[in-house]
């Protein structure tokens, strides 16, 4: 999901595609961030109210560059009290919008990398690649505080999730235009799209078979990771694999259907 007041790319799964949600869950996104220096709001967005100002006239690029490092890496958030957190069964934004503040429990976030793309006082723009349950709000709010002038996300724009980049991305003006001219399929990418950050192997036709029946398999290979998208030899996609404690590989989710059977002679 994204926050109201943003925009950017955002995954749509269609038909029996929709099983592979799951997969998107753990992958890294890219956000393009617009940060206003000296100001700060109760959402710690443009959709809030303003709570404080000072002036940021001191701050330079060098300050900002300096600062940046310190939301590197695994780091600790407190979720905004504008946020779908879930305090006592009420989420946390109704809260809110009643004037009520409670206390969050920090939550760990993962961030892969920020690029500093330009400051022109007393708006400052990054690029930061994160990973799952991150808030982009809370780490501007929290550089304002660092920086000692307070701040607030101004913009937010998800530039990727995961395989899918906003420069290959359709609007729904797109999508309506293919559904009128009954070319929809056409422009839909196929469902292994979705989990093209898998391992992937390619497997026979026996193996193959047996995982649509949805029997298990037994692979001899070094590691085990959590899920492999599994292929045939014709490069089908045919299924999501996950092991097992006892060594075997169970068929997930089935994209291939079984072969019928024959009728004995």
């Amino acid at each position: 999901m994204l926050d109201p007041s943003a925009t950017g790319v955002i995954p749509v799964f269609l038909g029996s595609a929709t099983r592979l949600i799951e997969y998107l869950s753990s992958v890294r996104k890219t956000y393009l961030a617009e940060i206003e220096l000296g100001t700060e709001t109760d959402s710690y967005d443009s959709e809030g109210e303003i709570t404080s100002r000072k002036s940021c006239e001191h701050i330079t690029a060098d300050m900002v560059r300096n600062a940046l490092p310190d939301f590197l890496g695994e780091i600790t958030q407190i979720p905004p009290m504008y946020s779908a957190v879930k305090h006592r069964g009420v989420r946390l934004y109704n809260l809110a919008r009643q004037g009520i503040e409670v206390e969050r429990n920090p939550r760990k976030a993962a961030i892969y990398g920020i690029e500093f793309l330009g400051f022109a006082s007393p708006v400052l723009r990054l690029r930061i690649e994160c990973g799952h349950g991150t808030y982009i709000r809370s780490i501007a709010f929290d550089l304002g505080r660092k920086l000692g002038c307070g701040a607030y996300l101004k913009t937010l724009v998800r530039e990727s999730y995961g395989p899918f980049h906003l420069t290959t991305s359709l609007d729904l003006a797109d999508l309506e235009a293919a559904e009128n001219k009954g070319r929809l399929a056409d422009i839909l990418l196929p469902p292994e799209a979705a989990v093209g950050h898998l391992p992937r192997i390619t497997l026979d036709d026996e193996s193959i078979t047996r995982l649509v029946n949805g029997l298990e398999i037994r692979l001899e290979m070094t590691g085990q990771p959590e899920a492999m998208a599994v292929y045939s030899a014709e490069n089908r996609f045919a299924a999501v694999i996950r092991p097992e404690t006892d060594g075997s590989w169970h068929p997930a989710k089935v994209f291939l259907s079984p072969c019928p059977k024959k009728n004995a002679d």
